[in-house]
Formats: C-alpha cells, structure tokens, sequence
C-alpha cells in the first residue's frame, strides 16, 4: 500500500509541476503577444504622428512662403507707390506688409503648435502604463 501510495503521489507531483510550467510559458507567451502587440500600437502611432508632422512642415513651409511674399510684395509697393504719384506709398507699403505678415505668421504659428502639441506617443504610453498596472497588481 505504501509503494501504491508513492506511485500515486509521483505523478500528482509531476502534474503539478508541469502545471506550473504550462502556467509559466504561458505567461511567458502573452508576455510576448503583449510587447508585439505594444509595438504594433507603437508603430501605429508613429506612423500617425509622422503624417501629421509632414502636415505641420507643409503649413510651416506656406506660412515661409507667404513670409518672403511679404518682402517682394514690400518692393513691389515701393515701387508702385513711386510711379503712382496719387497713392500714398507708405499707405500700400503698409496695407500689403499688414496682410501678408498676418496669413503667413498665423500659418507659421499653426504649424509650430501641431508640432508641439501632437508629437508625444500618448495612446502608447497610456496603454504601456495600463498594462504595467495589471501586470504589478496595482491599481
């Protein structure tokens, strides 16, 4: 009866442990799943953050655009002014700067804000922090 008995406690420890290890790999494999899937959401994002980065440049280009339009639109004024002698010159100087500065600089601006508001990877970050949370226990 002992030796039954042993033979029955041996594979009850063996199930036992291999429980353990089943339970263990399969934690290990969601870990696994659960970084792959972090970095598909990474580069998700990423790629989301780049389109909108190429969006800024390209409102940051227009507003330079506008910037440099600004400085012939000045010349050009000048002259115009000169050869009109019944228009104000500093008047047409001053409305064309006036209008040009204000579009190019609100496209400059807008651009710059998109940038810094926009860039950090927050849906990532809340995920990682959320995960790293059940994964500690902690709430």
């Amino acid at each position: 009866m002992t030796s039954a008995s042993g033979e029955f406690n041996a594979p009850r420890r063996a199930r036992s442990q291999k429980g353990f290890l089943d339970i263990a790999g399969s934690a290990w494999q969601d870990l696994g799943d659960l970084i792959q899937a972090e970095m598909e959401l990474l580069r998700a994002e990423i790629s989301e953050k780049l389109t909108l980065t190429v969006w800024s440049v390209s409102l940051i280009g227009a507003g330079v655009i506008l910037l440099v339009a600004t400085l012939v639109l000045l010349l050009q004024a000048a002259i115009g002014a000169l050869v009109a002698l019944d228009v104000s010159w500093l008047g047409a100087i001053l409305i064309v700067a006036a209008v040009t500065l204000v579009l190019g600089g609100s496209l400059v601006w807008s651009g710059f804000n998109n940038l810094a508001h926009r860039l950090t990877p927050t849906k990532t970050v809340a995920q990682v922090q959320k995960d790293a949370k059940v994964l500690t226990g902690s709430r």
